[in-house]
């Protein structure tokens, strides 16, 4: 059981995590695989017309949102459309329902975050429009990559999360992307905390 778990939480492919899922509810019908079974729902959606099978990131589109939040954090009426797309998310993923069932429920939303941030830094790094200057003309040092990582963190999830007035629902999702960032980046850990240190 703890294999699956590990697999789980390992695999990014969301067809592939479901199927690892599915998998383990057959062989162990427990109260976390089915809080994760929830998550998941929560998490995926299947992109309609798609052709090749692709699947939306709720947790990907929050970040975005927040990217989007904080650009509009002082203005009146982009700032009012940033909170409402977040809380439309907020909501899809019932933030707030998992946060008040349990220490289960919630040590498992954190680990979905952890997944889910994992995955967005991964992507950063790899892209090469995130990781190059000059419009996409010159790659960009790892270590600018994950400097500017680290912004992009610290403006989505404190800059962002601020401007929306969700640090509640949302320190979970700002703890567990600070703990992947710096699990993954180790290198720019204190450049990031430098920024959140000056933040409060």
């Amino acid at each position: 059981m703890d294999d699956l778990t590990d697999r789980y939480y390992q695999e990014t492919d969301p067809v592939r995590r479901r199927e690892i899922l599915k998998k383990a509810l057959e062989t162990e019908d427990t109260p976390a695989d089915r809080i994760r079974e929830r998550l998941w729902d929560l998490r995926y959606k299947e992109m309609p017309h798609a052709k090749d099978g692709q699947w939306t990131d709720a947790y990907i589109r929050l970040w975005m949102a927040l990217r989007f939040a904080a650009q509009y954090a002082n203005s009146f009426f982009g700032g009012r459309g940033a909170k409402k797309e977040v809380r439309r998310i907020l909501d899809e993923l019932q933030i707030a329902s998992f946060l008040q069932e349990g220490q289960e429920a919630r040590e498992l939303l954190y680990r979905e975050f952890y997944h889910g941030a994992c995955v967005y830094l991964k992507v950063c790094a790899a892209d090469r429009n995130y990781s190059s200057a000059f419009m996409g003309m010159v790659p960009m040092k790892e270590s600018s990559v994950q400097a500017k990582i680290a912004r992009d963190i610290y403006e989505s999830l404190y800059v962002g999360v601020r401007s929306v007035q969700a640090e509640e629902e949302l320190a979970l999702f700002r703890q567990a992307a600070t703990a992947a960032f710096e699990d993954l980046m180790p290198a720019q850990k204190e450049y990031l905390q430098e920024m959140i240190g000056n933040d409060q």
